[in-house]
């Protein structure tokens, strides 16, 4: 029996998890019931259980004999979103919804150990079984690591797999290369002098002044870096004054960088450093700045991706093995494929005819549950494959 009909005769099981975490959605860092229930699964199936930090669980399967070692990752924390989807199975925790499909990740990921549980005696190696908290606050990935995921045995090769809404039911991408950019937050506090509204030359105006960095902040994109290497240097909140009629004497500015450029990376917060400097100078400003290094570049490895096509083809076809352009938007699986050669792959989870097409992180995000054997089947598929 293949791994994809092993797939779609547990296919209502993994509905069934799926459905269960998708209404008890849980924050980073706070996935307590639902580290808890997967670690009762995965002890149901016979697999043996580590917890990792407060939250993060790892599975480990050792096959007949000694072998290479493989490691599949899904992450497992929901986003501080209110569902507006009407599902019968909808959050039942008001505030928060796993809008970005990391309860399929956790249930397809539990499929393939159930599938491969039931191949222990075929398989020569070992597969360990990576679920991880907090992706959605950039360190999750980071945890397990520093908690010896990928050692004791060392892994060999790590997969991970995302599911996409926005891609249609059936197709599969896998993209060699700089495939999901890095994510670095950071934070600026620009001290003005308050003074009345009235008369502003007595002050020194942070509202002004942050208006003026953030103007200049873009011109770093357009200006200062390779145009070849993109960058985006995002301003997401600022928090300035307090009446109508007086000058600001503080502004709060807080944003996030992404790029696939190693260079670009390191140096952003000197050009944006820079910037700020000179411009609050300016406008008799001081200021403090605080840079947090984030996820890594997603690379995904050209020997792993050319095997995982091959691998997952005879799960959905060649022809719906796909590639695509870079994202922009960020994923800490890079944590993991920067100490051991290793990808992440795209599932698509979306049918327009289903109304299911809206993107991650909307309150009307919803998965096609027909995608998801398909991903169950492919995880197993590649641990089948590479440990032969």
């Amino acid at each position: 029996m293949s791994t994809l009909e092993k797939a779609e005769e547990i296919k209502e099981w993994i509905i069934d998890i799926r459905r269960d975490f998708h209404m008890h959605p849980e924050p980073s860092y706070e996935e307590f019931r639902t580290s808890n229930a997967i670690a009762d699964k995965l002890q149901e199936l016979g697999i043996e259980v580590k917890r990792v930090g407060k939250t993060g669980v790892l599975g480990t399967i050792v096959g007949k004999e000694p072998g290479k070692v493989i490691a599949l990752r899904a992450d497992i924390d929901a986003l501080s979103v209110e569902e507006k989807t009407g599902l019968s199975f909808s959050s039942k925790n008001p505030g928060f919804m796993h809008a970005c499909g990391h309860d399929t990740h956790a249930a397809m990921l539990l499929g393939a150990a159930k599938i491969l549980s039931s191949m222990k005696d075929e398989l020569k190696g070992t597969v360990k079984f990576i679920f991880q908290p907090a992706e959605e606050a950039n360190g999750g990935a980071k945890s397990m690591v520093d908690g010896g995921v990928l050692e004791n045995p060392k892994v060999d090769m790590v997969v991970g797999m995302h599911i996409f809404s926005m891609l249609d039911k059936g197709y599969i991408v896998a993209q060699e290369g700089s495939f999901m950019a890095s994510v670095d937050q950071w934070k600026l506090n620009i001290n003005g002098k308050s003074c009345h509204g009235s008369s502003p030359w007595e002050g020194h105006d942070a509202i002004v002044c942050a208006a003026a960095v953030i103007n200049g902040l873009q011109t770093i994109v357009s200006r200062v870096n390779d145009a070849r290497n993109p960058i985006v240097i995002n301003v997401g909140t600022m928090n300035a004054g307090e009446r109508f009629n007086v000058v600001p004497g503080k502004a709060a500015l807080t944003g996030a960088n992404r790029t696939f450029s190693k260079y670009s990376r390191e140096m952003m917060p000197k050009w944006m450093e820079k910037v700020i400097k000179s411009t609050c100078e300016a406008y008799d400003c001081t200021y403090d700045f605080e840079y947090t290094w984030g996820c890594n570049i997603t690379e995904n490895s050209k020997e792993v991706t050319d095997f995982v096509k091959k691998s997952v083809s005879k799960i959905v076809g060649e022809n719906k093995v796909i590639g695509a352009d870079k994202i922009m938007g960020s994923e800490d699986f890079g944590e993991y494929s920067s100490k051991v050669p290793g990808m992440i792959m795209i599932l698509g989870g979306g049918n327009k005819e289903k109304g299911i097409c809206y993107s991650q992180h909307s309150n009307h995000f919803m998965i096609d549950e027909d995608s998801l054997p398909t991903g169950a089947a492919s995880y197993a598929q590649v641990v089948v494959d590479f440990l032969q």
